[in-house]
């Protein structure tokens, strides 16, 4: 009878860490180790002044890479 005892008790305890394996904690921790993610709004107006003074400084280096290689 001991023995029977025993034996349910082992099984129990590795059906228990079986279960353990099923991902939870990890989903769990990941969860709380990733902060909340907000939107940044931007201008369009600053955004698209950006851009034409990108345009600009490029247009200038070309300008000045075919002035030197002439």
């Amino acid at each position: 009878m001991k023995n029977i005892i025993i034996a349910t008790a082992i099984t129990a305890l590795f059906s228990m860490t079986a279960n353990a394996n099923s991902g939870l904690a990890d989903r769990i921790n990941e969860a709380r180790s990733y902060p909340n993610k907000t939107v940044e709004k931007v201008d369009t107006r600053t955004l698209d002044s950006q851009h034409g003074q990108i345009h600009i400084k490029m247009k200038k280096a070309k300008l000045r890479d075919q002035k030197s290689s002439n």
